[in-house]
């Protein structure tokens, strides 16, 4: 860390703690869940019979949830972090372990994912990111960065223990595994570490105070609705082709422990642009790297279109140009709401590009399954996100210059 100035130093001397804390704690909990949703995808069409199709329609869930985000938000700016998180990581768990004890009806695997995505959305960077954010200010994209080495760990990882889980015990396996993941080590970790830096008491009291009012003076505020659509439509396309990704890459001709491999790939070229990110964001215009990183999966959604024979190298490339630029959304966000707004409404606002990531994920999730059904292929769902991740590349470069 010699090239970080005397006070970004100080900053990791002093606060450490909480960026080890987040990123093991976003590993263990629901952030996780979408580098394992495809596994289950397959043993439970065969447990039950529920197409593709179908299951695709749990993500419904997250519409509700990402309409919740914002105000989930705007409860963790006023409450503080660990009074929302804690208890939260421990509801989550106790879902997962419901998901592995389900019945043939549709309503009961609907209904379980639906509190498993509505509680989780505050095990999310909703909380962690503002944890960390609090502290840093001088090296604060790279402390964002480093905060998501866990998750890309657990992502590298937790494909391929699932994986074994659900081969071994059947996908009651996988949902045990994960279940005991975030009650046995994100929960204590999240208690002993993470924490917020609260503002004044009487920037908690404005806040407070504001209401119902602090939400039209956001969605009035044009670089908050750029935010959003940019982060809608990087995050949303990526997260709709992660919950197909490995029925996907089999349909390409790659076999499905390959393909399971490659999951890992894209979990490592996801925290690679998040590294990238953060160590550079702190010295070049963040909108700038949004446009860079986002217009590869362009290309990657491209290459797998034209993929018509068994080819494993043209696939890896595809899912690490999806990786990076999911990595660098990931970073980017975070860092440009406290650059261009600050911390007083940090987790309302973040909470706001939760909502639209959230619609947008949920839309792309369900759009997948059901052109699958449609069309018996992946080919008409990669050319919608190829066009959503070109209109979010053009986005990021109208946010205009940080204030001063």
């Amino acid at each position: 860390m010699e090239y970080l100035s005397a006070t970004a130093r100080l900053e990791w001397r002093n606060h450490w703690r909480v960026v080890v804390g987040s990123g093991i704690g976003m590993a263990c909990g629901y952030s996780a869940f979408p580098f394992v949703a495809s596994l289950f995808v397959q043993p439970l069409e065969q447990a039950f019979g529920w197409t593709r199709g179908q299951q695709a329609l749990s993500h419904n869930a997250n519409l509700v949830a990402a309409l919740l985000a914002p105000f989930i938000g705007a409860l963790v700016d006023a409450r503080g972090v660990r009074r929302v998180l804690l208890p939260a990581i421990g509801i989550v768990g106790l879902f997962y372990a419901a998901l592995a004890n389900l019945t043939p009806s549709l309503i009961h695997y609907y209904a379980a994912m639906s509190c498993l995505v509505l509680t989780g959305m505050a095990t999310t960077g909703l909380s962690y990111t503002r944890a960390v954010t609090s502290w840093f200010r001088q090296s604060r994209g790279l402390a964002l960065a480093v905060s998501r080495l866990g998750l890309a760990v657990a992502g590298a990882l937790l494909p391929m223990a699932i994986y074994g889980a659900i081969h071994r015990w059947g996908y009651a396996g996988g949902f045990y595994t994960l279940a005991g993941v975030i009650l046995l080590l994100g929960w204590p970790v999240s208690w002993a570490l993470v924490s917020d830096r609260r503002g004044t008491a009487e920037e908690r009291q404005q806040v407070a105070a504001a209401g119902w009012r602090l939400w039209p003076s956001l969605l009035r505020n044009r670089r908050v609705l750029l935010m959003c659509l940019a982060a809608g439509l990087t995050y949303g396309p990526a997260i709709g082709l992660l919950t197909q990704m490995q029925p996907l890459l089999v349909s390409k001709g790659v076999a499905p422990a390959t393909a399971a491999g490659l999951l890992s790939l894209l979990a490592v070229s996801t925290f690679l642009g998040t590294l990238i990110t953060g160590a550079i964001v702190d010295r070049i215009w963040a909108p700038i790297l949004g446009f860079l990183f986002t217009m590869g999966p362009v290309a990657g959604c491209a290459a797998l279109m034209a993929l018509s024979t068994p080819g494993t190298g043209v696939a890896a490339v595809a899912v690490v140009l999806i990786g990076l630029a999911q990595g660098a959304e990931i970073d980017l966000i975070g860092y440009m709401i406290a650059r261009y707004f600050g911390m007083q409404a940090f987790s309302a606002i973040y909470g706001l590009t939760v909502l639209a990531t959230g619609v947008c994920s949920a839309a792309g999730a369900m759009v997948i399954g059901q052109l699958y059904d449609r069309f018996g292929s992946y080919n008409p769902a990669l050319g919608l996100a190829a066009g959503c991740f070109l209109i979010a590349s053009f986005t990021y470069l109208l946010l205009g210059r940080y204030p001063r």
